[in-house]
C-alpha cells in the first residue's frame, strides 16, 4: 500500500505584535558581540527602523557594520559585497531589515559564510550543504513572507535570470515582525507587496503539495489580504489593516514554503528577470488570469476560498463559484493604486513568447502548478494579460 506523505517544517521563532522591534537587544546577546545589519541602498538605508535597530544593539554591547547595498532583485555581486563586508567585521550574526530583497540577499550571504562553492551551483533544492550564519530578519513591508521561509530568490547564473535556492539551511533564526514598522508605506508599494502576499496565499493553497495544515495557512492568509489590503492602501497609520497584512503575508510565507507555488511565480520571475517588473506588481497583474487558467482543476477549492472572502458562493456550481472568486479578485486588484495590464510596466507585446519560453523552463515552480501546461498555455496567459 502506497502511503502519501505531507511535510510541514518551521524551526523559526517568531515574535509577532506591535513594539516587538523592542525585544531585540535583549534577543540578539545570544548570537555574539558582533552583527552586520543589511538593508536597501538609497532613501531606505536611512529608515527611522535601521537607526533604532543600531541604537539597540549598541545598548546591548553589541558592534553593527551597516551593509547598505542591497538593491531591488539583488545579484550574485551584492551579496559577494556582503560576505566581504562580513568577514572584514567578524561578524557573529546577520540582521536583514526590509522588504524581500535584503532578507533573501541576507540569508545567501549568511549560508555563504558556512558553505563553499557558488551561490549559482545551489540553485533549486537541497544543494547547500552547512547551516547557515545565524540570521534575525525583521520585515518593514507585508508581502514577501520571506522571513518565514526556506528560500531566497538572486539574480545571476549564466543567463543572468532570477534563480531560486532553496534549502532548510536558509532559515532565518529569528524573525521579529512588528506591523509598526509598515505603517506609512506609500500605497503603491502597500499594494505591491501584498498583493504578492494574496498570491502567496493563493497559489500555496492550490499547490500539488499542499495538504490539512498548509491549506488553514492558506485561506486564513488570503481572507486576510483581500479583507485590508485596499484599506491599507486609503490609510497609511490604519493600525489594524497593517496588523492583519502583516499576519497575512507571515501566515503565506509559512504556507507556500512547505507547500510550494505556482505558475504566476514562474511568469513573474521571468517578467522581473527579462522586463524588470517589479515582483509583486507582476503576480498583481498575473493573479486573476492565473486563477482562470487553473480553476478546471481547483474549482473546489475555489469555491471555498470565495466563501472565506466574504463572497456568496455557497449556492453556485463549483465552477460558477471559482470564476466569481477570480472576478473578486480582479476587482480587488482595479481598485488598487497599481498597474493593471502588462503593457502598462513597459513589457513588449513582441516580447511574450520569450518570456513564457522562460517561464515554462522553470519546472520546480510550474511542476508546483494545480494545472499540467504546456507552452502556449503560458503565451495565452501573457496575452491575455497584456
Amino acid at each position: 500500500m502506497h502511503l502519501s506523505i505531507s511535510v510541514f517544517r518551521f524551526p523559526v521563532q517568531i515574535l509577532f505584535g506591535e513594539g516587538s522591534l523592542q525585544e531585540l537587544g535583549s534577543l540578539a546577546k545570544s548570537f555574539g558581540k558582533n552583527a552586520l545589519l543589511i538593508t536597501g541602498s538609497g532613501p531606505t538605508s536611512r529608515l527611522p527602523a535601521a537607526e533604532a535597530v543600531r541604537g539597540m544593539l549598541a545598548g546591548a554591547g553589541i558592534s553593527v557594520t551597516h551593509f547598505c547595498e542591497v538593491e531591488s532583485d539583488p545579484d550574485v555581486e551584492t551579496v559577494e559585497k556582503g560576505v566581504g563586508r562580513a568577514v572584514e567585521s567578524s561578524c557573529d550574526f546577520l540582521i536583514a531589515l526590509g522588504g524581500g530583497s535584503p532578507m533573501d540577499a541576507a540569508k545567501v550571504i549568511a549560508a555563504r559564510l558556512s558553505n563553499r562553492g557558488s551561490v549559482a551551483s545551489w540553485e533549486g533544492v537541497n544543494r547547500i550543504p552547512n547551516r547557515a550564519k545565524p540570521l534575525i530578519c525583521i520585515p518593514t513591508t507585508a508581502g514577501t513572507g520571506s522571513e518565514a521561509t526556506s528560500i531566497a530568490v538572486i539574480t545571476g547564473g549564466k543567463r543572468r535570470q532570477k534563480m531560486s535556492l532553496v534549502s532548510q539551511n536558509l532559515y532565518p533564526i529569528l524573525a521579529i515582525i512588528d506591523p509598526e514598522l509598515t505603517y506609512g508605506m506609500p500605497p503603491r508599494l502597500t499594494a505591491s507587496t501584498g498583493m504578492d502576499a494574496l498570491t502567496h496565499a493563493i497559489e500555496s493553497l492550490v499547490a500539488k503539495k499542499a495538504w490539512e495544515t498548509t491549506r488553514v495557512l492558506s485561506f486564513k492568509a488570503a481572507q486576510l489580504g483581500f479583507a485590508f489590503l485596499e484599506r491599507a492602501c486609503a490609510d497609511g497609520s490604519d493600525a489594524e489593516a497593517r496588523r492583519q497584512l502583516s499576519l497575512a503575508s507571515f501566515m503565506a510565507g509559512m504556507a507556500f514554503t512547505s507547500s510550494g507555488l505556482g505558475l504566476g511565480h514562474a511568469l513573474a520571475h521571468a517578467l522581473g528577470s527579462h522586463c524588470g517588473v517589479p515582483h509583486g506588481e507582476a503576480n498583481a497583474i498575473l493573479l486573476p488570469y492565473v486563477m482562470r487558467f487553473n480553476l478546471e482543476s481547483c474549482a473546489e477549492l475555489y469555491r471555498e476560498l470565495g466563501g472565506a472572502m466574504g463572497l456568496n458562493v455557497s449556492g453556485l456550481p463549483a465552477t460558477k463559484a471559482a470564476e466569481a472568486t477570480a472576478d473578486a479578485i480582479g476587482d480587488l486588484l482595479a481598485a488598487l493604486p497599481i498597474p493593471q495590464k502588462l503593457s502598462e510596466v513597459g513589457v513588449a507585446e513582441n516580447s511574450l513568447e520569450t518570456l513564457a519560453t522562460e517561464a515554462f523552463l522553470n519546472t520546480r515552480l510550474r511542476s508546483s502548478n494545480p494545472r499540467d501546461t504546456v507552452l502556449e498555455d503560458l503565451v495565452l496567459i501573457l496575452r491575455n494579460t497584456f
